[in-house]
C-alpha cells in the first residue's frame, strides 16, 4: 500500500521562467513510481505570465494535485526563496529542479530513491544530464564526459561543485542554514558542503543521463559578466572556509582558488581596469602570499598589459 505521505519532494524555485516552465513542470509530473510524490514550487513574484501557467497546470493537469504552490507577493529573493521552497518539503528525500531545466528520464526519481535507500553512508544521489543553450553549440552534449560512476567527499566541494542541480537528490536531513548561506549565489552548491558535513554522509555522482541543462541569457550565471563570476566564485570559497572553521586550504583547493583570482585579475586588465585589478592582486597576496603567487601575476601582466603598450 502506498503512504499519503510523500516519499520524495521535488524542489523547483522560479523566477521569469515563462518560457520554460511548463516543461519542467512536466517533467517531474510524468515520473512513473511506487511512492507518493509532491511537486513544491516557490515563485518568487515573477514579472511575466509564470504565475498563470502555473495555476492552469494545477487547474487542468490530471497530476495538478501533487503541486504545492507558494506564489510571493513581492520579490524576497533567489536565496531566500530556496530557502523558504526546501522548508516546504516534506518527503523523505528531495529532489531539484530548477524552472528553466527539466527532466527527460520518467524513472529518475524510482532510480534515485533505490540507490539511497540502498545505500545508507550516501546523503546524495546525482547523474549526468545534457545542454540544451540559445546558441546551439552545446545542445545534446553531455556536461559529464566521464565513463565512470563517482563518488565524493565533503572535501571535493571546498572550492568546486561536482554535481548538476538538476539531477540531484538528496536525504530530508535536518539542517540549520547559516546566515552566509543567503549571501551566497551558488546555493546549491553550500547545500551540499552542509548535507555532507553534517551527515558525515557521500555524494554519488552516475554517468546516467536524466535531465536537460538549459543555457539561456536570463540565467543567473550566464548574465554575470566574467570578473563578477570569478569574484562570486571567490566569495563563495570563502563562505564555505569560513562555515567549516578551515585555516588552510590543501595544495589543489589552493590552486584552484588561485585560478579564481588570477582569471579575475586578467579580466581586469583586459578591461583597462587598472586600479580594480591592482586591488585584486593585493587582495589575493593577503589570501596567500607567495613568491610563486606574485611571480604568476608579473606573468599575467606582462601577456595583457605589455602588449597594450608596444601598440
Amino acid at each position: 500500500m502506498i503512504s499519503k505521505s510523500p516519499k520524495v519532494s521535488v524542489c523547483m524555485i522560479t523566477y521569469g521562467h515563462e518560457k520554460y516552465i511548463s516543461q519542467a513542470i512536466e517533467g517531474v509530473l510524468i515520473q512513473e513510481t511506487d511512492f507518493n510524490i509532491e511537486l513544491v514550487i516557490a515563485n518568487d513574484a515573477s514579472p511575466d505570465k509564470t504565475h498563470d501557467l502555473i495555476n492552469s497546470i494545477i487547474n487542468n493537469h490530471p497530476k495538478g494535485y501533487l503541486i504545492k504552490y507558494i506564489n510571493h507577493e513581492s520579490n524576497i529573493g533567489m536565496m531566500p526563496n530556496f530557502i523558504y521552497a526546501l522548508r516546504a518539503c516534506e518527503g523523505d528525500f528531495i529532489a531539484i529542479c530548477e524552472g528553466d531545466d527539466y527532466w527527460t528520464d520518467p524513472l529518475k526519481l524510482q532510480k534515485q530513491v533505490n540507490f539511497l535507500e540502498a545505500n545508507k553512508d550516501y546523503a546524495i544521489h546525482s547523474a549526468n544530464a545534457t545542454y540544451l543553450s540559445d546558441d546551439l553549440k552545446k545542445n545534446g552534449l553531455k556536461i559529464n564526459n566521464n565513463l565512470e560512476d563517482q563518488t565524493f567527499l565533503l572535501q571535493d566541494f571546498l572550492t568546486k561543485n561536482n554535481l548538476f542541480t538538476c539531477t540531484v537528490m538528496f536525504r530530508n536531513l535536518a539542517i540549520e542554514f547559516p546566515e552566509s548561506f543567503k549571501k551566497v549565489t551558488f546555493g546549491d552548491w553550500f547545500l551540499y558542503v552542509i548535507l555532507l558535513c553534517d551527515s558525515a554522509m557521500k555524494a554519488y555522482r552516475s554517468i546516467d543521463v536524466y535531465s536537460v541543462y538549459r543555457v539561456h541569457n536570463e540565467s543567473v550565471t550566464n548574465s554575470m559578466n566574467r570578473i563578477s563570476l570569478y569574484e562570486k566564485h571567490i566569495f563563495q570559497v570563502a563562505s564555505i572556509k569560513s562555515y567549516l572553521r578551515i585555516k588552510k586550504f590543501n595544495k589543489n583547493d589552493t590552486i584552484m582558488l588561485n585560478s579564481y583570482y588570477k582569471k579575475k585579475y586578467a579580466h581586469q586588465l583586459k578591461g583597462e581596469m587598472y586600479l580594480n585589478a591592482f586591488k585584486t592582486f593585493l587582495e589575493h597576496c593577503r589570501e596567500d602570499l607567495k613568491s610563486a603567487i606574485c611571480i604568476s601575476y608579473v606573468k599575467i601582466l606582462i601577456r595583457n598589459f605589455i602588449p597594450k603598450q608596444i601598440k
